[in-house]
């Protein structure tokens, strides 16, 4: 036993559960102690019979019950995911049309790029996806099992 932290308390407790756990095996009366008469409820409970026993098809009924609840979260996300695409697609159609006069022109005009500032952009897009492969060819290299 641990004395370096004792504490009577627990010690007061123990002894209460004890004395209610031999108190419900012999079948004694109800003593004056309101500690051990609590536990001793707990006691003739645990020492009750268990509860009924699960059907033999218990297993199989929840994963029948579960690849139906699947079946319909999936439709009711796919449902869901087409409404949300729907709406998203309207709202940005209505905002193009809306404000698309004040915000198109300046775009266009600052895609009109000279031929060297477009050469520098297509150099920068071909090192990044470079740089993205190079790094995949990395981490797949460095993650393969190998043979020892």
């Amino acid at each position: 036993m641990n004395t370096e932290h004792f504490d009577p308390r627990d010690e007061l407790e123990w002894q209460a559960q004890e004395r209610a756990r031999l108190a419900a095996r012999a079948g004694m009366p109800a003593t004056d102690d309101p500690l051990a008469d609590r536990y001793r409820v707990m006691a003739e409970v645990l020492r009750g019979p268990l509860p009924d026993a699960l059907p033999v098809d218990f297993a199989a009924q929840v994963a029948r019950r579960a690849s139906m609840g699947a079946q319909a979260d999936a439709r009711f996300e796919s449902i869901l995911m087409r409404t949300i695409l729907a709406v998203f697609g309207l709202s940005a159609a209505v905002v193009v049309a809306v404000y698309g006069h004040a915000w198109v022109a300046p775009i266009l005009e600052a895609l009109k790029l000279d031929s060297a500032v477009a050469v520098n952009w297509a150099l920068a897009l071909g090192a990044c996806i470079g740089a993205s492969w190079l790094t995949d060819q990395l981490r797949k290299h460095w993650h393969a099992p190998h043979a020892a």
